[in-house]
């Protein structure tokens, strides 16, 4: 038998250079649309999961007939004051004293850790730095937009409003790259490890946090 007949062949280095550079242009058009799919992912959720909260309050509010409270957290112990600051995390608890605040007689209902994403979520005003629920499900003197914002990608943010009766919808925002508020808290998004931003996993919209629009 010849072996001599079937030797395998290599490739050329001038093959091996073409096809390099068509993986590396494949690539580089792809990436875009791939950062942008991660960065609408990270919106979804991140409405989502507010607007679970929210409802979890309103709910909690309810069937207990007490007040409920959610407001801004960077751990499960107590509130920040911060009204730019709900993106490193938030809380829900029975306020029964209705001093706004978490003490230690009180029921920590849930905790959400901080986000890891890019996405600064802020509400309208340093005086709407709490959400708070009364046992009929009103949130009188708690109506505030949160705003939920991206660095890179503005045509992506949105806006929770919370009503005086407590219901709460999702809006469009910031249209244009230069408008409206969230340009004004671009500079103060919280920073974590470039391994860590684009980490948020799709999750499936719900009727409400649809994100509308989005060429």
């Amino acid at each position: 038998m010849d072996f001599g007949k079937h030797r395998a062949r290599g490739v050329t280095l001038v093959e091996l250079a073409t096809v390099v550079a068509i993986v590396g242009i494949t690539v580089s058009l792809a990436a875009p649309a791939f950062n942008r799919l991660m960065a609408r992912n990270a919106m979804a959720s991140s409405v989502n999961l507010f607007l679970a909260q929210l409802h979890l309050a309103r709910s909690s509010a309810v069937t207990r007939e007490r007040r409920i409270t959610l407001c801004p957290a960077t751990d499960p112990s107590s509130c920040n004051d911060d009204h730019r600051a709900w993106h490193g995390g938030y809380l829900i608890f029975q306020d029964d004293n209705r001093n706004r605040e978490l003490d230690a007689s009180e029921e920590l209902i849930s905790y959400e850790e901080p986000a890891r994403s890019r996405i600064t979520i802020v509400s309208s005003s340093k005086y709407r730095n709490r959400i708070s629920y009364r046992a009929m499900g009103r949130a009188w003197f708690s109506n505030t937009t949160v705003r939920f914002c991206h660095p890179d990608y503005p045509e992506l943010n949105r806006a929770i409003i919370v009503s005086n009766n407590g219901r709460a919808r999702v809006n469009v925002i910031n249209l244009r790259p230069n408008s409206l508020f969230c340009r004004k808290i671009s500079s103060i998004h919280h920073h974590l490890k470039e391994s860590e931003m684009n980490s948020v996993p799709a999750v499936p919209t719900t009727d409400q946090a649809v994100l509308p629009k989005i060429i």
